[in-house]
């Protein structure tokens, strides 16, 4: 059965329930692609989910058009055969509630750290304009280059930056290069990487994949703080594994016509 989502469109409602008009709440001339403010946005439209501990299941009434969320889920009450519209919005919420309740992130700015259950820190931007989480301290950048001076001064979704000053799919995490597989990951903890000259991950989203749910996931990846690590290492693993192919196959080094492993 499709769980039940949620529009208040009387906004006086909140105040009649006792609770501040989400038009108190939202900064609506604010830069509401930051991430605190975005998942303000929701927790506005959630008090009464929030003062009870109930999941959120209320969809702001018109603020997301302020930021650069897709059009389609912005609007009104999805229709009953609107299964996917309903679906991602249900995974936005959750998203959503999570960032706001768990103690393992904290946000500066785009930046979002998650603090791991075994003491390392992970951290990346979260990119609503894109869809993906992207290189830690990155969009700040992005978007005084592409809008001018101050963060403040992001354009209309209809109207998106075309450069690009980050890369999608990145993680940064607290070991710095070449690090030592943490000891309570299995087969592997204790054992130092060879090849990872880098400081942070490529975990790139599944194709198809809506962003919330995908998000979501990484989240819990890090907070987990075990198999981000395996997989790092069986990355750094196969990366040795493709340098001995190479040296193998072109002892003299590998011809610059060879288009194979470029």
């Amino acid at each position: 059965m499709k769980k039940k989502i949620n529009t208040i469109k009387e906004e006086s409602w909140f105040v009649k329930q006792g609770y501040v008009d989400p038009d108190e709440i939202i900064d609506h001339n604010g830069n509401l692609q930051l991430p605190s403010k975005f998942i303000e946005i929701f927790s506005a439209y959630n008090q009464h989910n929030i003062a009870e501990g109930k999941d959120w299941d209320t969809w702001p009434e018109w603020e997301l058009v302020l930021t650069s969320l897709d059009d389609f889920l912005t609007f009104g009450e999805p229709n009953d055969d609107s299964l996917e519209v309903s679906a991602e919005r249900q995974h936005w919420l959750t998203l959503m509630q999570f960032m706001h309740d768990s103690k393992a992130i904290t946000i500066d700015g785009y930046t979002i750290k998650v603090l791991g259950n075994y003491g390392h820190t992970f951290s990346f931007d979260m990119c609503i304009e894109y869809e993906d989480w992207v290189t830690p301290g990155s969009l700040v950048k992005h978007y005084e280059k592409t809008v001018g001076a101050g963060v403040e001064q992001l354009g209309p979704p209809w109207q998106p930056n075309v450069l690009q000053y980050f890369m999608k799919g990145m993680i940064e995490h607290s070991l710095g290069a070449f690090w030592i597989c943490p000891e309570h990951v299995p087969v592997y903890g204790g054992k130092p990487t060879v090849q990872a000259t880098e400081v942070d991950f490529c975990i790139e989203k599944v194709e198809g994949q809506c962003f919330p749910l995908a998000m979501f996931s990484m989240l819990n990846l890090c907070i987990e703080d075990t198999h981000i690590w395996k997989m790092g290492f069986e990355h750094d693993l196969a990366q040795i594994e493709y340098i001995k192919e190479v040296e193998n196959e072109w002892p003299s080094g590998r011809p610059h016509q060879d288009r194979e492993y470029l």
